[in-house]
């Protein structure tokens, strides 16, 4: 069931914490040298329960996200329009991503969209041009920010698609919309790519070292009711740190890892699972053990496994357990 916020028992979901099987002895040795045993360690090995599940490696959704949508019906399209204060008018959306496609031996790969870092001007200037070609064909085309539009396609509802993150790194042919109009999406992707590529952009940003934006991302399809607006779909909220979940208990995503993961970036993970030891794991634990928190639960992925562990103020004191960090280790 959803979490009732009135409970004291926050919950903190960390995309990617969990470092991949082929890197999670040296990684976690690393960790082990660099943090000591204060924070993450402890309320790892001092858990009162803890279960592993493990998911298809061919998933169209990472663990966590599949997580979210059963246990809080979470959609990343309404929470977005939440976060962004954005009202879509009835009828079947979809989150449109821009992103770069870089050509793998003989496929096309799909880049972390968060390594585009697009500039407001940029991204309205592309936005513009696939907006005519989206109205050319009847189709709705909503700016949301420099990474998240919105395409509303009500004859579309049948496809089937892909979270970024789930595709990211692969083969997009395995991991593109499918179904009856998926020969329409490929259509108009292409046109869009067409128009984008001789863009003066996409030569400005080669001359900056910036990736170029040659293609769309399209998922995430969701229909839409006038009678749903009112209310908030997303009881994810967004802290800026222990304080704030100690005053106003709820649960919150730590997205930082996702882009580090995604690129293979060990040294940059290490460096922010160190910040999210002092930020964040450190001052948690420290809040179990003054009562100021009487239970957290922790959900820690990566691209095929998520660890759900529960920790409360009293089994802190089990003191026989050995603090480490080897439940990170899959």
């Amino acid at each position: 069931m959803p979490y009732n916020v009135g409970m004291s028992h926050p919950e903190i979901i960390i995309p990617f914490a969990l470092p991949p099987a082929e890197h999670a002895k040296d990684l976690v040795k690393l960790l082990a040298s660099e943090c000591g045993a204060d924070g993450l360690a402890t309320l790892l090995a001092r858990n009162y329960s803890l279960q592993r599940h493990r998911y298809d490696d061919f998933s169209a959704q990472l663990p966590h996200e599949m997580w979210l949508a059963k246990n809080y019906h979470h959609n990343y399209l309404k929470a977005q329009c939440n976060k962004l204060s954005l009202h879509l008018s009835d009828g079947y959306w979809f989150v449109v991503q821009p992103v770069n496609l870089h050509i793998a031996s003989n496929h096309l790969v799909l880049t972390d969209y968060r390594q585009l870092a697009l500039s407001e001007k940029d991204t309205r200037d592309l936005f513009e041009k696939a907006r005519t070609l989206c109205q050319e064909i009847g189709l709705q085309l909503v700016f949301g920010d420099t990474v998240h539009w919105f395409l509303r396609a009500d004859s579309w509802s049948d496809l089937i698609t892909t979270s970024p993150d789930a595709a990211c790194g692969h083969n997009i042919e395995i991991w593109s919309p499918t179904g009856k109009q998926a020969l329409a999406w490929r259509k108009l992707q292409n046109e869009i790519q067409m128009e984008w590529f001789i863009h003066p952009i996409q030569e400005q940003r080669q001359q900056r070292g910036e990736k170029i934006v040659n293609g769309l991302w399209l998922w995430s399809g969701t229909l839409l009711k006038q009678s749903e607006h009112a209310e908030s779909n997303n009881t994810i909220r967004d802290y800026s740190g222990v304080n704030d979940i100690i005053h106003t208990p709820g649960s919150t995503v730590l997205d930082q890892l996702s882009s580090a993961a995604l690129a293979s970036d060990w040294g940059t993970w290490i460096q922010i699972m160190i910040e999210l030891e002092r930020d964040w794991f450190k001052p948690l634990c420290a809040a179990l053990k003054t009562h100021q928190l009487k239970q957290i639960r922790l959900i820690l992925s990566n691209s095929n496994t998520l660890l759900d562990a529960q920790i409360r103020s009293n089994s802190l004191r089990k003191f026989w357990h050995s603090t480490n960090f080897n439940h990170l280790v899959i």
